[in-house]
């Protein structure tokens, strides 16, 4: 036969066989798809029963790549088919047939985002199938290669308890400082979705405040909430498990030894100062570490640290400086109202006008801080000298308003009312007496008022 043409056949062979695989995977995708859509509709109409977990698995059989969807659902069948098992010996097939499940999904769909370590490691640890240190292995394993699935508060939880337990067991092959290392890098991770939370719950709870959210947005809220709350708790138990592990001294050399690489991190730094702050570990290093902190992320929890720092150093205008920036950043109404009524007591008797100012500030962000009213009461008692001293009426007189403002304390806050009720008794006492009154030539009902700082007035009251 003549080589071309020979050749020519060849060549049409070869394409005709491309052609015919080509459409023979056309027609199985196609089949395919109309199996996963039968399917589908099959389980809408019917209960997760045994029927269906044996359709599941001839679909699984038949088009194992067909699509994500077919081990979604045989995750699901068989989650429930191992919750209902009344037995370990019924539900060991079935966890090992899952955690196969879980590997095929991780094999045929490489990049699904699914966090199949992880829920292998909660199928074992859920129901008590597996040992610590394999159920360790898998969230060990996960936080290392699938970090941005490690979101869960109870996965974060576990796996620094187990990694803690394991140590201790000497089950795991670490020194103190990678074991501390672990546990700062899930740390950090808590505080990274603790942050994501709060600022979720922050942005809708402020949204509230003016406009009425949606469904989905009332769902984010409600969320967000319980996010924080138990993110919080998480991030107690690991600084709890730190803490029992390093003294201050370990936590300064671990620091120290990391501060480098970590310089420009302001999670890092956050955590450092916190967990040195906690261990009353004032050393210059944490001075540095709080400094740089408030450099790169000058928030309101980094301007009270600088506060505090100041505060020890007596350096009354960066107190005055740095708890200023913290009430300005801070949100929270309590904590803010905390914070301008350590700037009045900063300025205190020798500043009383400012030092009033600032205990208003905290009335004015929470009306039922009863400290600045009895702060502001005590100032004025402090101010006989300053405001009336030529006159020995109007000098007494001052008790009065200080009684009034004193009062206010008790009427806001019930916490407040026993100090509250005392000091009005006392410094009615003080105040000018019926016959004083009458010596002075006053009379019920009439206005004094003090020219000096004060700039109020107090009534003259019926006795």
């Amino acid at each position: 036969m003549n080589k071309k043409i020979l050749r020519s056949i060849r060549s049409g062979a070869f394409i005709f066989a491309i052609l015919s695989f080509n459409f023979a995977a056309k027609a199985q995708n196609s089949d395919c798809k109309n199996k996963l859509v039968a399917f589908e509709e099959f389980i809408r109409e019917n209960s997760y029963d045994q029927t269906i977990y044996k359709r599941w698995k001839e679909l699984k059989q038949q088009c194992p790549t067909e699509s994500e969807t077919i081990y979604l659902l045989g995750e699901k069948i068989l989650n429930q088919k191992v919750d209902q098992a009344n037995t370990a010996e019924e539900k060991s097939p079935l966890i090992t047939e899952l955690l196969n499940l879980y590997d095929e999904h991780d094999k045929v769909f490489p990049n699904n985002k699914r966090g199949n370590r992880i829920n292998k490691a909660l199928l074992l640890y859920g129901n008590k199938a597996g040992d610590s240190r394999e159920i360790y292995t898998f969230l060990d394993k996960a936080f290392q290669l699938d970090n941005s699935e490690f979101t869960n508060s109870e996965v974060l939880n576990l796996y620094s308890e187990l990694l803690v337990s394991q140590y201790e067991k000497k089950e795991i092959e670490l020194t103190l400082d990678q074991l501390l290392t672990k546990l700062d890098q899930i740390a950090e991770k808590v505080q990274s979705e603790f942050k994501k939370s709060s600022q979720v719950k922050d942005n809708l709870t402020l949204k509230s405040q003016t406009e009425k959210l949606t469904a989905s947005e009332q769902n984010s809220l409600q969320q967000s909430k319980l996010s924080v709350s138990e993110l919080t708790i998480v991030a107690e138990n690991v600084n709890a498990r730190i803490d029992k592990l390093a003294n201050c001294e370990i936590l300064l050399s671990f620091y120290q030894k990391n501060f480098d690489k970590n310089s420009e991190n302001a999670l890092w730094l956050e955590r450092a100062s916190d967990r040195l702050d906690a261990k009353k570990c004032k050393s210059d290093f944490f001075i540095k570490v709080s400094e740089k902190l408030y450099t790169l992320s000058p928030t309101a929890k980094s301007a009270y640290t600088m506060g505090m720092i100041a505060r020890d150093a007596k350096n009354k205008p960066q107190i005055i400086e740095y708890f200023t920036k913290s009430a300005e950043l801070q949100t929270d109404v309590n904590k803010k109202a905390e914070l301008y009524y350590i700037l009045a007591t900063t300025y205190g008797y020798p500043e009383k006008e400012k030092a009033r100012e600032f205990a208003k500030k905290a009335l004015e962000v929470k009306p039922d801080f009863g400290k600045s009213y009895i702060f502001i009461a005590r100032l004025y008692i402090n101010s006989t000298r300053d405001c009336a001293a030529d006159n020995a009426f109007e000098n007494k007189a001052l008790y009065w308003l200080a009684a009034e403002t004193a009062k206010k304390a008790g009427a806001v806050d019930p916490t407040m009312k026993k100090t509250a009720d005392e000091l009005v008794a006392d410094y009615t006492k003080k105040a000018p007496s019926k016959q004083e009154i009458s010596l002075a030539k006053r009379k019920a009902g009439e206005q004094i008022s003090f020219k000096c700082w004060i700039g109020d007035s107090v009534s003259i009251p019926k006795l």
